[in-house]
């Protein structure tokens, strides 16, 4: 045999032999050798079997004890770790047992063992507890309702954002964690790594590995997109710094430029995944077992109510008075020590070392069992499992005897829990928010299953049953108002005082009325006609003021500054407000009023339909509407015509055919009866509703608006099988590229995700063509009104269209050029703008500028006030002076978005505003075209507002033909 086949065949050999070696020394010599040396110090414990360890043998305890539900009692320790409960019996409280072929020294004598956050939970607390209205006397789970909860607060005390947008964050963390219970359950895995060899483990992953790996880039991916964030913010110069809350600290220190304090990219990450875990899986935890505790304890329950009532009366829970909380600090402990929501504590030995009076070698994992200690009579008596806080009335360390390690349930040490204070803090606000509103019991259907899911987890869920201690009725119509008006005059908010029931309605009805009873001077200073009661107040209160719509309180805002702020709030703060009974009617739950995901999938359909290209597509429809139009009107030359009935139907047209592929008359039925609706919401707008009275008695406005909105379903309904039928029948390959289109393509999309239901598209559609249709007809209507009356701008504008147009017809490249036209829209918007206020409301207690406002109150956005300001705009602000936007609406309004804000501003700004104001350009550039305008001696000055603002008696005009 040749040297070079030796070689060949010896080296293979040898490397066999090598792995085979190292294989023995690892799995089989190394730790008998472990096992004698302890052995022969009197630690025992179940013998290591080969490869496994001791796995199989705890997954199928583990199994066995969770196959069937377990007594209401508290030794839960049997059933959460009857592994160790067992080894602990059999060979004493310190054993050591085998993970894989990791040595594992479970340590369970207790010898061995040794913010200013409050206002964002107690805004995260109100929003749950007013959830939670709607389930008096009824069964609610505790475990979910407690995870969204504390889910809510750790995201927006640790990282500044809510529950929503961390939202995918959690999930995934969950399924990690089930995943990681699952695999610890199975005798083939070593914790999160395969205990077989570890060549064969890298060549063969399993698919709870593969998933957990997923998983794990996911959650990176999300954490790096809200670093990112902050960084954005502070580059685009909307932040001078990347915050003080805990990812803002970590974001800087990963920009930090001394290497010592520096933190590297992927522990930022770590640090975010450990606070999002470990700041809402333990807090649930313990929150949800303590409640479960005082639900079967009704005594303990009664004198925690007390203590909160004595402490905070029936306000919030306030930092200077939590530490006061005795009683409860006593039950949380209890809680912790029967539930605590640690299993146990993972150390290892890094060199060998003497414990006691164990040698122990280096490198063999520990386990601190703390849950051991807790539940051990010889510590705590032989009523160890039964719920007695009195144990801690002398505090922990006279109801230990001193022994520190015989409750340590967030360890103890350098490395214990840091999040001790946050997460006992955050209980007890939670806990006295409750207390003070609510009553519980265990309902019937519960089962007593704790499981050990990383903390100790409810496997069934907590159901109780929940009973009000208030007199509804006085608590929402008296304490509750009271308690918002005087938290807001504190910080300087004044407003007319809050009146039992009607709240300030009765006022305004008033104001409205003597406002409305007599027309105005011919002059456009028309903010004291149409809004008096705000008018009036805000002379009296200032620019900031609150008011009262019946309970609801409303924050009426006209700074400039605070309405963007509001309006540009990217962070779900300042959501829609919940519109009145007869508004649902109207728009139903349509773009205008949507949130969350729902609003981010209409909001591209309206873009895609009313943007670009489409607007450029829709010109001709546009074009031909007005040429009816003006058909018509050449009987009127010389004549007094009336305008808004006039683009009515002219708007009315435009918006059936390019959103609704029909014509005016298709849709004449639908716009009838939203015009109904509009009468109705606006008759009815500051009438005082108690719900209780309208669940027994519907008024006759609301029967004729639920028969409206059924009729208006029932047309939507129709032109949708058109769409439909012509596609079966095929007499078309699709349903479309307008906006019904689109909708109905939507609506027969196969993707969940992307599917919207036949509710949503009838309210797409109701939205539409009444935004559609009346913005642009009022902005028309105005806008034609004072080119009437200011003959020179009508002139202007009439010479920019022959001098770009001719006597041709609008094109797409040339409307973008109509400078003198977009100056005279953007006036004619400052001054009779179609939207009176925007609606929002506070979602979580919030600060703006430097108010902080307690959660659901309602936002009234006055921005027709800025609008009319004179510190803004000059002395002549009543003035028509399109001269103003010669420059651009940057300039006109000194680079103060908010001064000037008629489709809103920010992400939910009017997203037909490119529509309406093509629309408008192309109507108003044929007319001038073809006809010169002068008002009527007949015209009576009476702006009134119907949603939008319109004539009350029309806008009566003389043509004179100019062809």
């Amino acid at each position: 045999m040749s040297g070079l086949m030796k070689i060949v065949i010896l080296v293979p050999c040898s490397l066999f032999f090598v792995a085979l070696v190292k294989f023995l020394y690892d799995y089989l010599w190394r730790p008998l050798r472990i096992q004698q040396m302890l052995n022969s110090q009197g630690t025992r414990g179940p013998p290591y079997r080969f490869i496994h360890g001791n796995n199989k043998e705890v997954a199928k305890m583990r199994q066995e004890a969770l196959s069937k539900p377990m007594a209401s009692r508290h030794d839960i320790f049997p059933r959460v770790q009857p592994h160790i409960y067992t080894w602990i019996n059999k060979y004493g409280k310190n054993y050591l047992s085998w993970d894989g072929v990791r040595a594992e020294l479970v340590i369970a004598e207790p010898e061995l063992i040794k913010e200013n956050m409050t206002p964002s939970v107690i805004a995260s607390v109100e929003t749950m507890l007013e959830k939670w209205k709607g389930y008096v006397g009824k069964e609610i789970e505790l475990f979910q309702e407690f995870r969204l909860l504390t889910s809510e607060v750790i995201s927006r005390t640790a990282f500044g954002s809510s529950y929503l947008e961390g939202q995918k964050i959690f999930d995934m963390l969950s399924k990690l964690a089930i995943i990681a219970t699952k695999i610890f359950s199975r005798p083939e895995f070593l914790g999160s790594e395969l205990t077989l060899v570890s060549f064969y483990s890298k060549l063969w992953k399993p698919a709870d590995i593969l998933e957990s790996e997923e998983l794990a880039n996911e959650i990176q991916g999300c954490v790096m997109k809200m670093i990112k964030k902050r960084e954005d913010r502070v580059v685009n110069g909307e932040a001078d710094s990347f915050g003080n809350d805990f990812l803002g600290l970590l974001v800087n220190a990963y920009h930090d430029l001394d290497d010592k304090n520096m933190l590297s990219l992927g522990d930022l990450v770590d640090e975010c995944k450990t606070f999002y875990l470990a700041g809402q899986d333990t807090v649930n935890s313990l929150l949800t077992w303590t409640v479960f505790l005082l639900a079967i304890h009704g005594d303990w329950q009664k004198r925690a109510r007390r203590e909160v009532i004595d402490i905070f009366g029936n306000q919030n829970p306030h930092p200077e008075s939590i530490v006061k909380l005795k009683i409860m600090t006593m039950i949380i402990n209890e809680t912790l020590r029967l539930y605590g929501p640690a299993n146990g504590l993972m150390r290892k030995t890094g060199r060998e070392v003497q414990c006691e009076k164990l040698v122990l070698p280096a490198n063999i994992d520990l386990y601190i069992a703390n849950v051991v200690p807790q539940h051990d009579t010889q510590l705590w008596g032989d009523d160890v499992h039964l719920f007695k806080p009195e144990r801690f009335a002398e505090g922990i360390a006279k109801a230990t005897n001193y022994n520190a390690a015989a409750f340590c349930p967030f360890g103890i040490g350098p490395r214990s829990c840091v999040g001790i204070s946050f997460a006992t803090t955050e209980i007890k606000i939670a806990l006295s928010m409750i207390l003070q509103r609510y009553t519980i019991s265990l309902s019937p259907a519960y089962v007593h299953s704790p499981l050990s899911v990383i903390t100790i987890q409810p496997q069934h869920g907590i159901q109780v049953i929940l009973k009000s201690l208030h007199n509804n009725f006085l608590y929402d119509y008296l304490w509750r108002p009271l308690r918002i008006q005087q938290m807001l005059n504190s910080q300087g908010i004044r407003g007319p005082p809050y009146r039992f029931i009607h709240g300030n309605n009765k006022e305004v009805a008033k104001m409205r009325q003597e406002a409305l009873s007599k027309p105005t001077a011919l002059g456009h200073d028309i903010f004291p006609r149409m809004q008096p009661h705000i008018y009036t107040w805000i002379n009296k209160y200032g620019k900031n003021y609150l008011s009262w719509d019946g309970v609801r309180a409303e924050l009426v805002i006209s700074e400039p500054e605070l309405i963007k702020e509001v309006l540009k709030n990217s962070e779900k703060a300042f959501p829609k407000r919940k519109p009145t009974v007869f508004i649902s009617k109207l728009v139903g739950n349509g773009l205008v009023i949507v949130e969350g995901e729902n609003w981010v999938k209409r909001r591209k359909l309206g873009n895609y339909a009313f943007h670009g290209e489409s607007l450029k597509n829709m010109t001709p429809a546009v074009i031909d509407s007005v040429e009816t139009m003006l058909e018509k009107w050449k009987g009127y030359v010389g004549k007094e015509i009336e305008l808004s009935e006039e683009f009515r139907l002219l708007t009315s047209e435009v918006i059936s055919r390019t959103a609704f592929g029909s014509s005016y008359l298709e849709g004449q039925k639908i716009f009838d009866m939203l015009g109904k609706l509009a009468i109705i919401a606006n008759r009815n707008l500051f009438k005082t509703r108690i719900p209780w009275i309208s669940k027994l008695w519907k008024s006759a406005d609301i029967l004729e608006s639920e028969e409206l909105a059924n009729e208006i379903q029932g047309c939507v309904m129709k032109m949708i099988k058109k769409r439909e039928d012509r596609v079966v029948n095929g007499e078309a390959d699709s349903f479309g590229n307008d906006f019904l289109g689109l909708l109905v393509n939507v609506y027969h999309d196969l993707d969940d995700k992307n599917m919207l239901s036949l509710g949503d598209l009838v309210d797409e559609c109701k939205t539409f063509y009444l935004a559609g249709q009346d913005t642009v007809n009022s902005l028309l209507t105005w806008t034609v009104f004072l080119l009437a009356i200011h003959g020179d701008w009508q002139e202007k504008a009439r010479r920019e269209v022959i001098d770009i147009f001719g006597n041709q017809n609008p094109h797409p490249e040339g409307i973008v050029k109509l400078k003198i036209m977009t100056m005279i829209i953007n006036e004619t918007l400052r001054l009779y703008g179609p939207a009176n206020g925007l609606m929002r409301k506070i979602g979580r207690e919030v600060q703006i500028g430097k108010l902080v406002l307690p959660a659901n109150i309602d936002l009234y956005i006055a921005n027709v006030v800025p609008q009319h300001d004179p510190q803004l705009w000059g002395d002549d602000v009543h003035l028509f002076k399109p001269e103003r936007f010669a420059e651009g609406i940057a300039k006109a309004t000194n680079y103060n978005a908010a001064a000037f804000c008629p489709f809103g501003i920010g992400p939910r700004s009017c997203v037909g505003m490119s529509f309406a104001t093509t629309e408008i350009k192309i109507a108003l550039s044929i007319i001038l075209q073809r006809y010169m305008i002068s008002l009527s001696p007949a015209y009576v000055h009476s702006p009134i507002s119907v949603i939008t603002v319109q004539p009350q008696h029309g806008i009566q005009v003389i043509l004179k033909s100019l062809c």
